[in-house]
């Protein structure tokens, strides 16, 4: 499971590994250097918060402004991502409470730091991920671990004190709790579900991936682990599942994947996510290393000709860079379109620079839908998502924000009508991508955010947001 939750990062732990030695380093020379005690511990609690943070936030992107309220209390504990999440701030509580030797800051501190944690998530662009009721949970229980470890400890030496800082301890509390309520509860919309995490697949599952698999890539790869994971906000469940490398000299090696349940519709598995060489990457017979768009779209349609044949009948077909110059291959998307509406059966191949298979994702919806008469055009199906903007900002205490602002903040763009089912039916939605623009982002170093993919309902107008979530206006 570490692999299935840090897989292709190595080198971001060890650079988190490195910052966080060095800035634990720093706290105990300072320490040292103004004659305060406990150094060697104050450097464990800075070490052990950067690791933290680092870990935290591996792979951030865009904010959701919404969190999960898991309300299965138990799940986590089932789950060996909730067991990690509780095994990561054990030496957070640890450590706190060896170096302050007062019991309620530290206790404070614990508490306040992994719900800090969520809500940025929640909230600030390029720190965002998924904010989860189950990880506060989990980071909480740790650090009181950790704390009820250290106070066992000290207190056999009488070296801790139970009521230090208790004024300051609850006067910080009834702060938080306040700003918590009034400023930080209002930005975040809650989403209500009744587990989230991993937990082990059934053999039903595993056979469903196992034929997927053999489709895809033939008996070139081992299955590894294979996992469920219950969606959030709807009720469905989508597998995960590691492929392990073959060759002996190298079977520390694995990829991922996700396979959607009960419906099996929908395929996606990474096999390469950089531009360094892997064994993992899927051999085409008879293919070079490509150098153009043209020769990349050679070895995708062999490959889908072995693979999936049925992709022949596409109405289209395009091939584009994935990186800048093309640094991660090529992507090669086959489309089905009917009565001008993009239709749900879909197939990605991304081709690598070594001539390899990086990545694959399959969507087998059906080629022609019934639809409903499309109302809104592009322009629109724009001003919708415009005034979905306002309504959100309007529910998040933003209720001075007007459309004006909001459309010189973000462009706007009608691209393309996509069928969709909703409720068992089918609809015609128009997608909509929102991107802020650079000026509103700052100046400053952090990266403008990633677009977001916003859809409008093309005959009744109704308006999801970039987590598919209906916006009310």
């Amino acid at each position: 499971m570490f692999t299935a939750i840090f897989q292709n990062h190595y080198g971001y732990l060890a650079t988190c590994a490195l910052a966080g030695l060095i800035l634990g380093g720093a706290a105990w020379l300072l320490s040292h250097r103004l004659g305060k005690p406990f150094g060697l511990w104050w450097g464990g609690l800075t070490a052990t918060v950067a690791g933290v943070l680092g870990v935290t936030f591996l792979g951030a992107g865009t904010a959701s402004r919404q969190c999960v309220v898991n309300h299965n209390l138990t799940e986590p504990f089932h789950a060996t991502q909730g067991l990690w999440n509780l095994a990561m701030t054990v030496p957070l509580g640890l450590f706190a409470l060896l170096a302050v030797r007062r019991f309620l800051p530290a206790l404070v501190g614990v508490v306040v730091l992994p719900l800090a944690i969520e809500f940025t998530q929640a909230t600030v662009d390029g720190l965002g991920r998924v904010c989860d009721s189950a990880d506060a949970e989990m980071n909480i229980l740790g650090g009181l671990l950790g704390l009820a470890l250290a106070a066992a400890v000290l207190a056999q030496r009488r070296g801790l004190n139970w009521r230090g800082g208790a004024t300051a301890s609850l006067i910080t509390s009834v702060v938080i709790a306040i700003l918590g309520a009034g400023v930080a509860r209002p930005m975040v919309a809650l989403t209500h579900v009744d587990g989230t995490g991993l937990t082990a697949a059934g053999s039903q599952q595993r056979q469903a991936v196992e034929a997927v698999v053999q489709e895809a890539f033939g008996d070139h790869y081992k299955l590894g682990d294979v996992y469920e994971q219950p969606c959030v906000g709807a009720p469905c469940t989508t597998v995960v599942f590691n492929l392990l490398s073959r060759d002996a000299g190298h079977s520390e090696e694995f990829s991922s994947g996700s396979l959607t349940w009960p419906d099996k519709e929908h395929l996606n598995v990474l096999l390469v996510d950089s531009d360094r060489p892997s064994v993992m990457g899927y051999p085409v017979p008879g293919g070079g290393k490509p150098s153009t768009e043209q020769e990349a779209y050679q070895i995708a349609q062999k490959y889908m000709s072995d693979h999936y044949p049925w992709a022949k009948g596409a109405f289209t077909h395009k091939t584009y860079p994935v990186g800048e110059n093309a640094v991660l291959g090529w992507m090669t998307s086959y489309r089905w379109v009917h009565n001008d509406v993009l239709m749900p059966r879909m197939l990605d191949i991304q081709v690598s620079r070594a001539g390899q298979i990086s990545q694959v994702d399959v969507t087998l919806g059906p080629t022609e839908v019934s639809l409903p008469q499309a109302k809104l055009d592009a322009e629109q199906a724009e001003a919708a998502v415009l005034d979905g903007l306002v309504a959100q900002a309007r529910a998040n205490q933003a209720t001075d924000v007007d459309s004006a602002q909001l459309k010189a903040q973000y462009t706007i763009e009608a691209f393309t009508l996509k069928a969709a089912k909703r409720n068992g039916a089918w609809r015609s939605e128009w997608l909509v991508n929102l991107a802020m623009r650079e000026q509103a982002a700052g100046t400053g170093s952090d990266p403008v955010p990633e677009p977001d993919m916003w859809r409008v309902d093309a005959a009744n107008g109704q308006v999801y947001d970039g987590t598919n979530t209906p916006v009310k206006n």
